[in-house]
């Protein structure tokens, strides 16, 4: 009997649908994020020097490691999202390649230029900056969650912080595409540490948003 109710309840809920590929999830949502960027880019504008910016060598190799950074978490998330936890498992680590020689890049213009102090740079009270990063990632960050949730992730923390750091990444590049802040110490501080948090952040709701499939089924 208990074999025929369950039978039965298996056809009323009828086949489940298979979670899209990895390929798909991320040509969508990089779709969605080049609207949405740009989008942002003609309410704010951009800033006023960004041509003389985009010529020179290491503004304009900025902002293609972080395009880097949040194009291969994004791939990274995609691929995540899948429910096998053996599926392509080394590719959260790429994103780190990158987000590493970035910050390296970062420190090395705040040792070899005449930078703001730790102090002075405090002092400044940008928190405009960080509220403007987190708030430019909360719409796609949400959309990604959305889309992973229903792919039952097995690596749930890292599906999330690789959320994190792609739709933080853009917001990034979205920023410095529209502010005019270039002291590395101001990057360091108001610019790059949000993106760590927004990738940490990530990873806590990772866990309990995506995880909670698996804890309903357990």
């Amino acid at each position: 009997m208990q074999t025929n109710e369950l039978i039965a309840q298996l056809a009323r809920e009828g086949a489940h649908k298979p979670a899209p590929p990895p390929a798909r999830i991320l040509v969508s949502w990089l779709g969605f994020m080049i609207l949405y960027f740009f989008v942002l880019l003609a309410i704010h504008g951009l800033r006023s020097d960004i041509g003389q910016k985009l010529q020179q060598s290491l503004y304009f190799s900025e902002i293609l490691l972080m395009l880097a950074i949040a194009l291969l978490s994004a791939l990274a998330a995609s691929w995540l999202s899948l429910p096998d936890a053996n599926q392509k498992a080394w590719i959260r680590f790429v994103p780190l390649l990158p987000l590493g020689a970035f910050a390296g890049m970062l420190i090395y213009g705040m040792l070899t230029t005449s930078a703001l102090t730790l102090s002075q740079c405090l002092q400044l009270a940008r928190y405009d900056c960080v509220i403007r990063i987190i708030l430019y990632g909360l719409l796609p960050g949400g959309i990604m969650f959305s889309v992973t949730s229903r792919a039952a992730p097995t690596r749930c923390c890292w599906a999330g912080s690789m959320i994190g750091l792609s739709v933080a990444s853009l917001g990034y590049i979205l920023l410095r595409l529209v502010d005019p802040s270039d002291d590395p110490t101001q990057l360091i501080i108001w610019h790059f540490l949000p993106v760590l948090f927004m990738t940490v952040i990530g990873m806590m709701l990772g866990g309990w948003l995506l995880g909670r499939v698996w804890r309903k089924a357990g």
